[in-house]
């Protein structure tokens, strides 16, 4: 079974206050509503004055790129806008001492916020052009529905 939610830091301080109290681990995880393991984690790690208890952040695997690799993929991108995933994925595989794979680069762009555009073709407008558009709306500024 998989950890359900990390406590918060007012659940942690209740914890602490209701053992100091003197109350049993029992009383304190139901006036908390959390698990008994969870009552002892807590008030052993403010006891040993532990800082961070969440353990979230340690699951999975490690990434394959790390922050250095983002800035050097940020970088790589910066210098060619029009470059697609596969070309990233090659100049990234040729710095780099482990393969990586052609998802892993898209899904480290889309963590950094780098998203893809497509370039819009639309008509330029010219002096002349405009001029006729703002003609015809002074125009036809009063005109009703009928």
């Amino acid at each position: 079974m998989g950890k359900y939610r990390d406590l918060t830091d007012i659940e942690k301080g209740t914890i602490i206050e209701h053992k100091a109290r003197s109350g049993s681990i029992s009383e304190t995880a139901a006036f908390v509503k959390c698990s008994r393991s969870a009552v002892v984690n807590a008030h052993n790690n403010w006891k040993n004055q532990e800082g961070v208890q969440s353990r979230r952040a340690n699951c999975g695997a490690p990434r394959a790129i790390n922050d250095r690799g983002e800035r050097h993929l940020r970088r790589l991108v910066k210098s060619d806008r029009r470059s697609t995933v596969d070309t990233l994925t090659a100049q990234m595989n040729q710095q780099c001492t482990r393969k990586l794979s052609r998802t892993t680069v898209q899904r480290t762009l889309l963590r950094i916020g780098l998203r893809s555009r497509r370039l819009i073709s639309a008509p330029m407008l010219t002096r002349v052009h405009r001029k006729k558009r703002h003609a015809f709306a002074l125009q036809h500024k009063h005109w009703t529905l009928e």
